[in-house]
């Protein structure tokens, strides 16, 4: 081996070498910050009622069929709205349309909307990760660099409709019968 060849073999090595200690580092990190996430959800104490419950007290206008319905059509909403924004080259509204399709549309084909039990997310359960949604439209502006924008309007508008229509679901109605809140 030639001592340019050993010189550059050092050197892949010593970066390798960085490399693979920075990755380390990272990895810690990131795992300390997931438990701090974990010990902060912990102690607020959530259930998949925490959010849906909040707003017992609104009139229930939406049953889970409605309701099925209509996160089909936020899903077409942000599908369409990526497209739009994509072909227009404005990257940032995008990603943040694309990620909320994703989403609705991916809480959605695993929502026991019936109450059956045949499906892993309860409908509360939805509305918890619902309330989650929105924030994540409501916030995509911003994590994508266009909160300035008028393209960010489309996404806080779905934000506060988000809200509306988890205010206005009848949660326990997608419920099993045993687990259903029983009217006062």
């Amino acid at each position: 081996m030639t001592s340019r060849n050993r010189s550059s073999a050092k050197a892949i090595k010593d970066f390798a070498d960085r490399f693979s200690g920075t990755g380390d580092q990272i990895q810690t990190e990131v795992n300390e910050i997931v438990r701090q996430v974990r010990s902060g959800i912990e102690e607020l104490d959530l259930n998949e009622a925490t959010i849906p419950d909040a707003f017992r007290k609104a009139p229930k206008l939406i049953s889970p069929r409605v309701h099925a319905w209509l996160d089909f059509a936020v899903t077409g909403y942000f599908l369409g709205l990526g497209t739009w924004f994509a072909v227009r080259g404005k990257v940032g509204p995008a990603a943040a349309a694309f990620v909320n399709a994703g989403m609705v549309a991916g809480v959605s084909l695993f929502t026991d909307y019936e109450g059956t039990g045949e499906k892993p997310i309860s409908f509360k359960m939805h509305g918890t990760l619902d309330a989650l949604q929105a924030t994540a439209a409501a916030v995509g502006p911003a994590i994508h660099g266009f909160a300035g924008e008028p393209e960010a309007a489309f996404f806080y508008g779905q934000a506060a409709n988000e809200i509306a229509v988890l205010a206005t679901t009848n949660w326990d109605e997608g419920m099993p019968s045993r687990w259903r809140r029983k009217a006062a």
